[in-house]
């Protein structure tokens, strides 16, 4: 399978995005609109972006499905690719010193967003540094096993989401050991709590914030991003020290929103993150 990814990418990043840019010119929103990840997307900008207007979230929701495509064709890159190579294609690391500190070595959670892709940025962090992530299991058995199988390559542990991964991810970090987790997609019953996520109360990941607040480990936000000019980067950022009390789960939302905010066409926004509000009985997403 790792064969048929290298094959399915085996242009360059950087030459591959501009293919993809000039492809998207050309294609029509007419034919885009067709597709159900972009009527999702769309649905999303929509409720994050109630301001704008409809030709605005058009051409918002356009921009945003193609960095979609470039962030999946980045996932099967990095899965083909070696650590390697990954660190080769990470240009710039901003506030790296965040992660190097000293102090993280006593333990270290880190709570990352799905700005492009995520794996490309934990097989950068795998590269670095030992630590557990959380896994969501994917119902295809064999992707399921490749997945599996490729992010646990190098220094990374996984465990999957339930009360055996958390008690897992608690015994790394009394051994002051660091663990990662994706925080902004919606959990399973009992492992989240309603927060404010762009103006909505949604269902929110709480793990990280009480994870924190329970061990008094230094905690830490992380995503990709790219720029033209630079290439990737991947972002440390500390957020503020109330995550470390009862509202710790707003704090975490409002730095993901503050971030989000500053590209929004590199989130993924074709993710159905507001099917579950505290407000809304049955899925928005039917409507």
């Amino acid at each position: 399978m790792k064969i048929i990814f290298y094959i399915f990418t085996i242009f360059p990043l950087k030459w591959t995005f501009f293919m993809w840019d000039a492809a998207f010119r050309a294609v029509p929103l007419t034919i885009i609109r067709l597709l159900p990840p972009f009527r999702v997307t769309k649905k999303n900008l929509t409720i994050a972006f109630p301001g704008l207007a409809e030709h605005e979230l058009d051409l918002l929701a356009k921009e945003s499905f193609k960095e979609t495509l470039k962030s999946f064709y980045e996932t099967l890159y990095t899965w083909s690719r070696s650590s390697k190579k990954i660190i080769q294609e990470t240009k710039k690391i901003n506030n790296r010193f965040l992660f190097n500190n000293p102090e993280q070595e006593s333990g270290l959670i880190i709570f990352a967003l799905h700005n492009r892709s995520i794996d490309f940025m934990l097989r950068w962090i795998s590269s670095q540094r030992s630590h557990t992530s959380l896994y969501k299991k994917i119902k295809l058995k064999p992707i399921d096993k490749f997945v599996k199988k490729f992010r646990q390559e190098g220094n990374c542990k996984m465990v999957e989401t339930g009360i055996g991964g958390v008690k897992t991810i608690l015994n790394s970090l009394e051994k002051n050991q660091m663990t990662c987790m994706a925080s902004d997609q919606v959990p399973a019953n009992g492992l989240g709590v309603y927060s404010t996520f762009f103006g909505h109360e949604c269902y929110s990941f709480s793990l990280a914030p009480k994870l924190a607040r329970k061990s008094n480990k230094q905690i830490l936000m992380s995503y990709l991003s790219y720029e033209k000019d630079i290439g990737h980067i991947i972002n440390f950022k500390k957020p503020n020290k109330e995550i470390y009390e009862n509202n710790g789960v707003d704090v975490m939302n409002e730095e993901m929103e503050r971030e989000i905010k500053k590209s929004p066409t590199e989130y993924s926004w074709e993710y159905k993150k507001f099917r579950k509000l505290s407000q809304e009985p049955k899925s928005i997403y039917k409507s």
